[in-house]
């Protein structure tokens, strides 16, 4: 099977988001650590603490010095600790998306696949496969430690621990579907290709629906070779629509 790769801006700026929470919880723990070896390991605090009989004042000072040395230092390493917790998250989020390289091995050269794809207008496909069925275009879930379903509503983590609402993924399948069908139109009014929507996931909350299927990795080559042949779909419009998809691939 053939595989076109997009340029590879994407994957940078998602290491980049990777890196840059990396270094923040890394910061984040060295203040902690600083801070607290400052209060606790140093006579710093020690100078708060009244001798003899304190006043009302000299005690508030006291109990707010060490306060301050027990309350902030643990803070800085709490955050830092839940920034870490948040870029592995965010690096398992980026090794699990393509499933490309598994199809690769799969499907026979009738096929071919393209991933981060941005059609114009900036509407990104995260992977697509041209086949003798016509288009397929595949989504996906976040992992279950980043995303949650709320009574119909999917949430995902953002980079401060929150959740925060996200695009449905069968419904963005669903959209990503159609407006790839509308950017063929615009290229040959003459033959209508179709174009199937699908996510690919072992996760058990998502259920299909009458516009997105919903396929397991394991199962995804066999469910590609079972789809019904497109009548038209020849060699020749075949090849157009190889160029067109590595004409966008490569105007990234």
């Amino acid at each position: 099977m053939q595989v076109i790769v997009a340029d590879g801006s994407r994957s940078r700026s998602d290491r980049l988001a990777v890196l840059r929470s990396a270094t923040t919880a890394a910061l984040l723990m060295l203040a902690g650590l600083m801070l607290g070896w400052l209060c606790l390991g140093t006579p710093l605090i020690n100078s708060f603490i009244p001798a003899g009989r304190p006043s009302t004042l000299q005690t508030v000072l006291g109990v707010t010095a060490w306060a301050f040395a027990i309350l902030v230092p643990a803070g800085f390493l709490l955050f830092g600790f839940a920034r870490v917790a948040t870029a592995i998250d965010a690096a398992g989020l980026r090794r699990s998306r393509s499933v490309t390289p598994t199809l690769a091995k799969a499907l026979g050269p009738d096929h071919l696949a393209a991933t981060d794809l941005v059609l114009p207008g900036g509407r990104r496909i995260h992977e697509l496969v041209l086949g003798p069925f016509g288009l397929v275009v595949l989504g996906d879930v976040p992992p279950a430690g980043v995303s949650r379903h709320v009574g119909g509503r999917w949430e995902i983590r953002g980079a401060r621990g929150r959740w925060v609402p996200m695009e449905a993924p069968l419904e963005r399948a669903a959209r990503d579907a159609e407006r790839v069908r509308g950017w063929l139109t615009t290229h040959d009014r003459d033959f209508l290709v179709r174009v199937y929507a699908a996510i690919v996931t072992d996760d058990t909350r998502v259920e299909r629906t009458p516009s997105c299927a919903v396929v397991a990795p394991r199962d995804l080559a066999g469910w590609l070779e079972a789809l019904p042949t497109q009548r038209g779909l020849s060699s020749e419009r075949r090849e157009s629509l190889v160029e067109l998809i590595r004409s966008v691939a490569a105007a990234r």
